[in-house]
């Protein structure tokens, strides 16, 4: 045998995938190397939702779709609609080894930290099985340093089921790609099995990435064989009777995954009017044409933290390294003996995601209505991570033509160095203190408070029942303190009537009732179909209270046991049936595949030598990170009245205990009908009385207003709730006049009371008033004609 087959044997394990295992590492190291998480994202929600699993399973229920604790403990219906796988992993993670009272926040850390891996490993399995291993590491590495995988999803947002998804994403090109060469009932199941977790991860990305999927089949089968007499996907022979069977083999998956996946999606389409889910794409916070983003932040690069801000500014961007691989990845489809149909696949993929993302496409968006539920453009960043990085790994393809051998380590190299180097701002994200424990009662605070009712923005699960909005219940408050919870509106009793709480679980409630007359007995539970109640085991009709939507039912005179509990309609259990036929399809494929013995080849491995030499590429920015860590490199901190990072730095002191620190002014000119973006960086210094409004003024040679910027919050964080150690980072964008004269421009900004109408005025050294009612920030803006 020679000696290099016997080397290639040897390799168990692919040197590749020991060196992408080191690229997660160094994406996840804030995660891995603090404890706890952050709170004030929607990690926090997230971790919510997670307690809500774990105390379901403690009760004995395994699939639960309602959440009891939610909104202000009259429930609600999430688990029924949003995909929750995340909060599954999560919550077995944390329940094995999150011990009592941190089990679900070490189940969110856990989904963000596996989904770094997960995803980096996927990247590079599917570019590997296409153009080398070299390529696959190129490809893994753009992906796990995009802006939005290694910061703004994970760090910024909190997203743990986004970032889930988005990791699957390249399994599911994978899978159907292996699927493509080989059309074996095995790898049927592979496929269906990897479309089935992706569509119960996260909806909206589910949505995105099956479309993607769809469309990358249809390419193959149809334009690919149509026009070019090749398959894009794979290598096998392109006959009839092999397109047949790949194609109902194809499928097969796609039917399997969907079908596997019902339990979930199937009730939550069908009873989709059961709740108010419009509430989501409707509203100005949610108003997508807030948040498309300019073509330079696409692009831009990654910004030092300032850990003096209350919050950190980043870029909604796609990396500058990812951006420059990937246009190199697009030229070679202009390269012979390439698979240069993929690489026109994802060209035309990325372009449109990228497009998605700026305001020139609001039309598209308008037009498709349902694209409002996606809410954000930039949510789109998670998909051009995938895209992008696909597409760096196919720009390796340029080293072939240099004339030396070792051309493409070094290339791969550099291009893994460069998506490292880019991304190290984003690796020191500000420290966090302990997230604490999570209970009911905690949950319950964080809604009284009135942040994340329900663990969502916009009471998107809100039974239709419920005509409004229903404050929180003291007597059902005050019954989670003594232990066993009483939803019973105790309150409506007919005098000489006595009810109590027999039992409490995530999806049920028991009662004694006994009373004289009959009367209507009031549940502080929201109504939502599948709600049943029993007197006496015998099934009673449920009338939804109005307006609030909760349970009420008739219960006649004497002594009753009453039953109210969650059970499934006729479409989830439809949803289920076609569940278990798809499971059975897939133990029967599983059995054929066992009976054929199928053998096929192995993926080729990382040569050794290029593998270590990558990995010391990675262990080199390891240790950067770690000596940058401890100098503080790429990190700054203002302190005192500084705003180190502000454009201008101006210090004006105004009253009730607020400064302004200096401004950002990007632009110094606009003509008439354009948008002037100015940012204002505050500060209290000393706690703020009151809640003050904001106001920025475009003041024209005449003396008259012909632009302003007015916010109820200033950052739209109440003055009241500010730190006194952090400054604000305040954004805002004028409204120039299109009849706007030509000439010299003041701009003027202050805060007011909302309640008074009064200006806050300037102070002086001294801190009396000098007389002014604004901060001046410049008084020679140019307006052109």
């Amino acid at each position: 045998m020679p000696t290099k087959t016997r080397r290639k044997r040897a390799l168990l394990v692919d040197p590749g995938l020991v060196v992408t295992l080191l690229l997660a590492t160094l994406a996840a190291w804030p995660l891995l190397a603090r404890a706890s998480l952050p709170t004030f994202t929607d990690a926090e929600m997230h971790a919510y939702r997670t307690y809500e699993i774990i105390s379901a399973w403690r009760a004995g229920v395994l699939y639960p779709r309602w959440a009891p604790d939610l909104f202000y403990a009259y429930g609600y219906p999430v688990f029924h609609y949003y995909a929750p796988l995340s909060y599954y992993l999560g919550a077995g993670y944390g329940l094995l080894f999150g011990g009592a009272v941190a089990a679900a926040v070490a189940g969110v850390k856990f989904v963000l930290v596996a989904s770094a891996y997960l995803g980096a490993l996927g990247m590079y399995a599917f570019v590997r099985d296409r153009w080398g291993g070299l390529a696959g590491l190129v490809s893994a590495a753009a992906y796990a340093f995009a802006p939005y995988m290694v910061y703004i999803d994970p760090h910024a947002r909190g997203d743990a089921p986004e970032t889930l998804a988005i990791a699957l994403a390249p399994w599911l090109l994978w899978a159907f790609a292996r699927l493509r060469r080989t059309a074996s009932p095995g790898d049927v199941v592979i496929a269906a099995a990897f479309l089935t977790v992706l569509i119960v991860s996260h909806n909206l990305m589910a949505l995105i990435f099956f479309g993607l999927l769809l469309a990358w089949l249809a390419w193959d089968v149809v334009f690919g064989h149509m026009f070019f007499g090749a398959w894009v996907i794979g290598a096998r022979p392109s006959s009839a009777a092999a397109r047949k069977q790949v194609i109902g083999a194809l499928a097969a998956a796609v039917g399997l995954g969907l079908g596997l996946s019902a339990f979930m999606w199937l009730p939550a389409v069908l009873e989709r009017n059961a709740v108010q889910f419009r509430n989501v794409a409707s509203g100005t916070y949610f108003d997508f044409r807030r948040y498309f983003i300019d073509v330079g932040e696409l692009f831009a690069p990654a910004q030092i933290f300032d850990l003096g801000a209350t919050q950190m500014r980043f870029h909604y961007s796609v990396g500058i390294a990812q951006a420059a691989l990937a246009a190199l990845g697009v030229l070679t489809v202009f390269r012979p003996r390439l698979r240069r149909l993929s690489v026109l696949f994802f060209s035309f993929a990325g372009m449109g995601l990228l497009y998605l993302m700026l305001p020139a496409s609001r039309a598209v968006w308008e037009a498709i209505r349902p694209m409002a539920f996606f809410q954000f453009p930039t949510r789109f960043l998670g998909p051009a991570a995938v895209v992008l990085g696909v597409l760096a790994g196919a720009a390796l393809g340029w080293a072939d033509v240099l004339p030396w051998h070792w051309s493409r380590p070094a290339m791969a190299a550099t291009a893994v160095a460069a998506c490292l180097a880019a991304a190290l701002p984003l690796l020191y994200p500000p420290d966090w203190p302990d997230f604490g424990p999570v209970a009911a009662q905690r949950i319950l605070d964080t809604e009284l408070n009135g942040r994340g009712i329900g663990t969502t923005s916009a009471n998107d699960f809100l039974p239709v029942a419920a005509a409004v909005v229903p404050g929180p219940q003291a007597s059902l408050l005050a019954s989670y303190a003594g232990g066993l919870v009483d939803k019973l509106n105790h309150a409506t009793l007919p005098a000489g009537t006595t009810a109590e709480v027999v039992a409490h679980g995530p999806q049920h409630d028991r009662f004694r009732v006994s009373g004289g007359t009959e009367f209507v007995l009031r549940v502080f539970t929201f109504y939502f179909p599948g709600w049943t109640a029993y007197v006496d085991g015998q099934r009673t009709g449920i009338m939804p209270s109005e307006p609030e939507g909760w349970i009420t039912l008739w219960v006649p005179p004497g002594t009753h046991d009453v039953l109210v509990r969650l059970e499934d309609t006729p479409v989830r259990r439809l949803a289920w049936g076609v569940s278990a036929l798809a499971l059975a399809a897939s133990a029967a494929l599983t059995v054929w595949r066992m009976r054929l013995r199928i053998t096929r080849p192995r993926p080729e491995p990382l040569a050794p030598r290029p593998a270590a030499a990558l990995a010391l590429v990675v262990i080199a920015g390891l240790g950067l990170h770690w000596a940058g860590d401890r100098a503080g490199w790429w990190r700054v901190h203002s302190t005192g009245t500084q705003a180190l990072v502000a454009q201008t730095q101006r210090f004006a002191a105004l009253e009730n205990n607020v400064a302004l620190l200096g401004f950002d002014l990007p632009r110094p000119r606009a003509r008439p009908g354009g948008m002037v973006p100015v940012t204002l960086y505050w500060k209290a210094t000393a706690p703020v009385p009151v809640n003050l409004r904001v106001y920025i003024h475009l003041i024209g040679p005449d003396g008259q207003l012909w632009g302003q910027s007015d916010k109820w919050n200033p950052a739209d964080f109440p003055t009241g709730r500010w730190p006194l150690d952090r400054y604000v980072r305040d954004e805002h964008e004028m409204a120039l006049r299109p009849d706007a004269p030509a000439g010299l421009y003041r701009i003027v900004a202050g805060l007011w009371d909302g309640e008074t109408g009064q200006r806050m005025r300037v102070l002086n050294a001294s801190g009396q008033s000098a007389g002014q009612d604004g901060v001046l920030l410049v008084d020679r803006f140019e307006v052109r004609p």
